[in-house]
């Protein structure tokens, strides 16, 4: 996660004018004023930067506040960030308690004053200034023991003294550790054989003599930090994030260096567990909207390059409401995993298979040849999906309406694609459901 020593806020709010009217409000505190329009684009958000404060719009479509608020409080990395909802609706005791239980510090309605927001705001400003200012000098105080204690052990993290050579001259037991050895077996190795490893075909020296760390800590007398993967002689790599500085004389000569690492496997898990969250459906584990619209644009941009065509197909369950009303939601939420599970047997390992909320799926077919690829995909959609689905103690059949549209023949942009295959969709369902169109046939 990025941080610098300017606070954070981050305004999340689907309407566009709402987000400029807050950036305008804010402005006095001379914060660093952070906009996203979905509650998906927050999730991503946070992994990046490190906000003093949310300010969250309860009703959006896709992921609402409440749903945004609670992903962010159960995670540990982003527990912490104070969240206020800003809403103009419902007022009502459970309602507000709704709010606080999903993490919520405090609430602002709407229409905004502008002297409520300032004031509720500069508060955790303030704390975030503390925070870092406490930071700033914990970081300077660990520096400075670190330089004057170079070779104690440290029970928390790695450290290896190394010779102007790169030789280990001193291991700490942490560092064995994690290094997978003993401190007998490291002691005058080179500190590269951690570091590189000959899949590229170019020796472990080689590549150490062209790294940044050899360059600027052993030429250049410099610092470096970096994350990276590390090698366990015995288990093989494992995420890490380390700091290297030279020691250098009065002469400015490098005499060696200090390397210190830690083992950040926990926060790489964290952080693929809030990406998923941001990029992935939480029910059907396909992709949703965000990454959707990403996949859709990369492949247009491909079309671009090689002269090939790009397929979307929008696709609407038939008589789902009904299946849903008559069995309940929990039936529901089993009839969409099934779908969406016989989706992804009907396309191609480089496609793919999204669900933009409700019943409605959508796919991108990258590099089509033809109209007849996406036809045969539809076809083979069509004829999975007819077979029952077995819903606890029920079994429903459920069709779907499909519509085709192809860039760049009925597009020029994503927007205009996903408009065009939307429409052809209708038209399907409009002309007896369970079937598919074309745009180009409309």
């Amino acid at each position: 996660m990025e941080t610098n020593s300017k606070v954070k806020i981050l305004v999340v709010d689907d309407r566009p004018e709402n987000l400029l009217a807050m950036d305008k409000l804010l402005k006095p505190l001379g914060a660093e004023v952070h906009k996203v329009d979905s509650g998906e684009k927050a999730l991503s958000e946070v992994l990046a930067h490190h906000f003093a404060v949310i300010l969250l719009d309860v009703q959006m479509p896709g992921m609402d506040g409440f749903e945004t608020a609670t992903l962010l409080h159960s995670n540990k990395q982003t527990a912490n960030i104070p969240i206020i909802f800003v809403t103009a609706i419902n007022k009502d005791h459970n309602y507000v308690a709704k709010g606080y239980q999903s993490g919520a510090v405090d609430y602002l309605p709407k229409p905004i004053v502008p002297e409520i927001l300032l004031g509720k705001v500069k508060v955790f400003l303030q704390l975030e200034e503390q925070r870092l200012a406490l930071e700033d000098v914990t970081k300077e105080l660990r520096w400075i023991s670190r330089k004057n204690k170079l070779l104690l052990d440290c029970a928390g993290e790695g450290i290896v003294g190394l010779d102007k050579e790169g030789k280990i001259t001193f291991i700490n037991p942490y560092a064995c550790e994690l290094l997978g050895g003993a401190e007998g077996v490291f002691l005058d190795t080179h500190i590269s054989q951690f570091l590189f490893d000959n899949a590229s075909g170019e020796t472990v020296m080689d590549q150490w003599r062209a790294s940044g760390i050899y360059h600027e800590c052993f030429e250049k007398g410099g610092t470096l930090k970096q994350s990276t993967e590390l090698i366990n002689v015995s288990q093989g790599k494992f995420p890490a994030e380390f700091n290297i500085a030279a020691i250098v004389n009065s002469r400015n000569s490098v005499q060696g260096a200090v390397f210190v690492f830690q083992d950040i496997t926990e926060r790489k898990q964290m952080e693929d567990q809030l990406l998923r969250m941001a990029k992935y459906d939480s029910l059907t584990g396909l992709a949703n909207r965000t990454l959707f619209r990403e996949f859709l644009q990369s492949s247009m941009d491909r079309s671009d390059r090689y002269h090939k065509n790009t397929a979307v197909m929008f696709l609407d369950l038939d008589h789902f409401k009904e299946i849903n009303d008559q069995l309940g939601h929990d039936a529901g939420d089993q009839l969409l995993s099934s779908v969406a599970n016989r989706l992804e047997g009907c396309i191609r390992k480089v496609d793919l298979i999204a669900r933009l909320g409700g019943d409605e799926f959508a796919v991108v077919l990258d590099d089509v040849k033809s109209s007849e690829d996406a036809r045969t995909v539809a076809d083979k959609i069509l004829h999975t999906l007819e077979k029952p689905h077995e819903l606890g103690d029920a079994s429903k059949k459920v069709g779907t309406s499909i519509g085709i549209a192809f860039y760049p023949d009925n597009g020029v942009d994503a927007d205009g694609l996903i408009k065009a295959a939307d429409e052809a969709m209708y038209a399907a369902k409009k002309e007896g459901r369970n079937d598919f169109r074309f745009y180009s046939d409309l």
